[in-house]
């Protein structure tokens, strides 16, 4: 049954036109912090709507655009701010990236490369080099 896809809101608490409560309280909260900029936030209530709901609706696109939807959101908050998502070990010396990426080439100066590790990768395997294996 599980084909390893990920069903998004599989798991969600209560929501309003997709959102969290805690999201419109976010979207609310924005709202006001924007009324409190103008003189006369009747006259600007459209407009301030209109960020309650926008706000609102951007937090839970952000929350869904993730596999893991709290956490995602919260390590690329981490990563923007420049720090560490929390849960994930730091990157190895043969690839100090955040990526899955794979690396092009070693440095010469690595341990992996003074071992002569990096030429097992090109050699055909043992079963290859044998006659008479399929």
């Amino acid at each position: 049954m599980d084909s390893g896809d990920v069903i998004p809101g599989l798991n969600e608490d209560w929501t309003f036109a997709g959102a969290r409560p805690a999201e419109w309280m976010a979207g609310f909260m924005t709202s006001f912090l924007a009324a409190n900029m103008v003189d006369k936030p009747a006259q600007w209530m459209p407009i301030l709507v209109m960020i309650w709901i926008g706000t609102t609706l951007g937090f839970a696109l952000l929350r869904k655009k993730f596999p893991d939807e709290e956490r995602g959101v919260r390590n690329i908050a981490m990563v923007t701010f420049g720090f560490e998502p929390p849960g994930i070990p730091a990157p190895s010396k043969l690839q100090p990236l955040w990526s899955g990426a794979p690396i092009k080439a070693v440095k010469d100066d690595c341990l992996y490369a003074q071992l002569g590790l990096d030429e097992l990768r090109d050699r055909p395997s043992q079963d290859a080099r044998r006659p008479g294996r399929t």
